[in-house]
């Protein structure tokens, strides 16, 4: 995509000097504020059942309702036990500017010994393309790492295009078969990463 890049605000725009906001912008439908204004200043564990969690699974899935039309039977049915220490965490990112959490990720045990599932990546809209996501990601590797899993999947489909070029772009590898080796579902796509 052209455009110019406004010389005060960092914004970009769908043509130099006409102020109009990007066409991801207007996609999106959210105005983001400049990159000066409050910066996350925490991105830490919190108890899947305290209001930060709580918070941004209720985002996620409402999300996933709005692109999908429902919530799969196997995305319900989350408990706060899946994401307590040893066996899973769940990260939540807050801001200086507001009492409610603008992202958030975990990830539980599954399967084999070792090896671990994200669950509910969700970053704020007005947040969004600002590397939020990419920092959670990273955040949330390291945090499995401690935890002693050396392998993660996650799943995700179509109607989450920037999910998957988000994952993509940090060296997840595609996957075409479920955690049992059967095809994927139409609109299913899955990610692994093996944590070296």
């Amino acid at each position: 995509m052209s455009g110019g890049t406004g010389e005060n605000t960092g914004r970009r725009w769908s043509g130099a000097g006409t102020g109009a906001p990007a066409i991801s912008e207007r996609i999106e439908g959210v105005t983001r504020p400049p990159s000066d204004q409050a910066a996350v200043v925490a991105v830490r564990p919190e108890a899947y059942g305290d209001d930060g969690p709580s918070w941004v699974v209720t985002r996620a899935e409402a999300e996933l309702v709005e692109r999908y039309g429902r919530l799969d039977a196997s995305e319900s049915g989350l408990t706060g036990a899946m994401f307590e220490p040893p066996t899973g965490v769940f990260l939540v990112a807050r801001s200086a500017d507001g009492p409610r959490p603008v992202g958030g990720v975990g990830v539980r045990s599954v399967g084999t010994v070792g090896t671990g599932e994200v669950k509910r990546l969700w970053v704020d809209p007005t947040w969004r393309g600002r590397g939020l996501g990419r920092r959670l990601m990273s955040e949330l590797e390291d945090a499995a790492r401690g935890l002693g899993f050396t392998s993660l999947h996650l799943g995700t489909g179509d109607r989450q295009p920037e999910a998957v070029a988000l994952y993509e772009s940090a060296g997840w590898e595609r996957l075409h078969v479920d955690g049992d080796g059967y095809p994927l579902p139409v609109c299913h796509i899955r990610f692994g990463k093996r944590l070296g």
